[in-house]
């Protein structure tokens, strides 16, 4: 009886935002085990429910309102009238968090739980405080939640993925082995075991878990090219050009994940086939500069000069349509490989114009300067070669063997 009692008036609160659950609870009066409805002196009186409904009414409109010093005075007023109903400390813990009163709001969630005795229900209470960006509030919910049913796994996935945000890795990591004990086929607390445990470099666990949770989900794409990325960072390039391709088979359009095939196919030796995927990638998204600036890296290994200019001119023509007259990294980034294109192609004049260009929108362009250093010194302008060995030494790159060069043709600039 009691337990009825207090889910009626936990639907009669929820009423106020439904406009169905009083209705519902004056319309569902139990009957007693004779037939007979429950005393009429064990309900709460219509006045004491009118007076309640009234101080709800007043602190949600209020919280609404964003006037919070009244929300918390109505909601208090309501727990004072009704401390066994459930609505009002879900409120008075967030006003009471927002207000820098932390002990406060941790009793209003203890109270919670004390009146709710519904793990599930308090769950999807810490979600609302979540996307009201109060993880810590959450935390304490997910710990009452965890304390009422200790075999629920929703609660223990929820409070360990919160751990794992906050950087808690060995709290996070408890509740989600806790969670795949629970319930093996959970792929989500497999993927967070496999991240938490890639933080960790326990690279062996969290491979296996990051398959699971393919196992389980194979459309999971963050989990697919995570394990393939780090398959890339073990060297085991095979698994990582499978991993990749299944990603690719699973989400055609993701063109990160194109990208990341290209490499690993590089990295095998599979130079056409990754050229393939690098120019498909920017098929798909033609703006995507760190596909198109690996796809150079890899033509001017394969000394394939005038096709890596080529792209990268184009690639500039449209950034610069783009962004205008400032120029952000990633431009400067083409341009300086661009540079680097005609040195490596013997086009020194075109080499140093482009440098000049890099140097001059990004002076801290310590690579620029370095390439810049060594052109000059190739056409016997040696003043200006000291100054951008110098300038790139005092940015942190060390040029020896050019400043080795310089001294035995000439004398360094006063």
């Amino acid at each position: 009886m009691q337990r009825w009692r207090h889910h009626c008036w936990w639907m009669a609160v929820l009423g106020i935002v439904t406009g169905t659950g009083l209705l519902w609870c004056m319309t569902h009066t139990p009957a007693t085990a004779s037939g007979t409805t429950s005393p009429t002196s064990a309900e709460p009186t219509a006045p004491l429910i009118e007076r309640y409904l009234t101080h709800l009414r007043t602190g949600l409109s209020a919280y609404h309102r964003s006037r919070f010093d009244a929300a918390t005075h109505a909601f208090e007023a309501a727990v004072a009238l009704q401390p066994s109903e459930a609505l009002a400390y879900r409120y008075l813990a967030e006003l009471h968090w927002r207000s820098g009163k932390p002990e406060e709001a941790q009793q209003a969630v203890r109270s919670l739980a004390g009146v709710v005795h519904d793990a599930y229900a308090l769950d999807q209470v810490g979600r609302s405080y979540e996307e009201g960006g109060l993880s810590r509030l959450a935390i304490w919910v997910y710990r009452e939640a965890v304390g009422l049913d200790p075999e629920f796994p929703g609660a223990h996935y929820d409070l360990g993925r919160l751990y794992l945000e906050a950087g808690d890795l060995e709290r996070g990591i408890a509740e989600m082995q806790t969670v795949v004990r629970l319930h093996p086929d959970f792929p989500e607390a497999h993927q967070a075991l496999g991240m938490a445990y890639t933080e960790q470099r326990r690279y062996d666990d969290a491979i296996a878990h990051l398959q699971r949770a393919l196992g389980l989900a194979p459309n999971l794409i963050v989990v697919r090219n995570h394990l393939g990325r780090m398959f890339l960072r073990l060297g085991r390039l095979e698994e990582a050009v499978q991993t990749f391709r299944a990603l690719v088979e699973h989400a055609p359009e993701v063109v990160e994940g194109r990208h990341n095939l290209a490499v690993a196919y590089a990295r095998h030796g599979q130079q056409e086939l990754a050229i393939a995927q690098f120019n498909e990638a920017l098929r798909l998204q033609p703006d995507f500069q760190a596909a198109r600036l690996d796809l150079v890296a890899l033509l001017l290994e394969m000394g394939r000069f005038s096709e890596a200019i080529d792209m990268l001119t184009a690639g500039l023509e449209a950034a610069s349509q783009s962004t205008g007259e400032r120029l952000p990294g990633e431009l400067i980034a083409l341009r300086y490989r661009l540079g680097l294109a005609y040195r490596l192609s013997g086009q020194t004049p075109q080499a140093i114009q482009v440098l000049q260009a890099v140097v001059r929108d990004d002076p801290a362009h310590a690579d620029a300067h370095a390439s810049l250093g060594y052109l000059y010194y190739q056409s016997r302008d040696f003043d200006a070669a000291w100054h951008h060995a110098r300038r790139a030494e005092s940015l942190g790159l060390p040029v020896p063997d050019l400043l080795a060069a310089l001294r035995r043709v000439s004398t360094e600039p006063r």
